[in-house]
């Protein structure tokens, strides 16, 4: 049986951070915590006031397509998929087979 885990990049600035979850659900909700977070911080940087009423009916889903534009295309949230590969060798044997 093949697990996955799902990484939350949050693209920024300063690098990116990401959180590992098991669900694509809770990968998604850790974006939109951050956006959400943060949001009013760009309210005052783009409009002056901390005034997140525009973005109040927003869906997480709609907050976080548009959030490039919101953020002047310097943010990008994703989730990204990936196998979880359960093989466990001890160092040593790791650095023998390759010879």
């Amino acid at each position: 049986m093949t697990q996955k885990v799902y990484i939350a990049m949050y693209d920024h600035k300063h690098g990116t951070d990401m959180s590992a979850h098991t669900t694509y659900d809770g990968a998604f909700k850790a974006n939109v915590a951050i956006a959400r977070e943060s949001l009013p911080d760009w309210c005052d940087w783009v409009g002056g006031a901390s005034d997140t009423a525009e973005y109040d009916n927003f869906t997480d889903e709609e907050l976080l397509e548009c959030w490039g534009e919101i953020t002047g295309y310097t943010e990008f949230f994703k989730v990204e998929d990936l196998e979880l590969h359960k093989e466990t060798k001890e160092i040593g044997e790791v650095c023998s087979e390759s010879r």
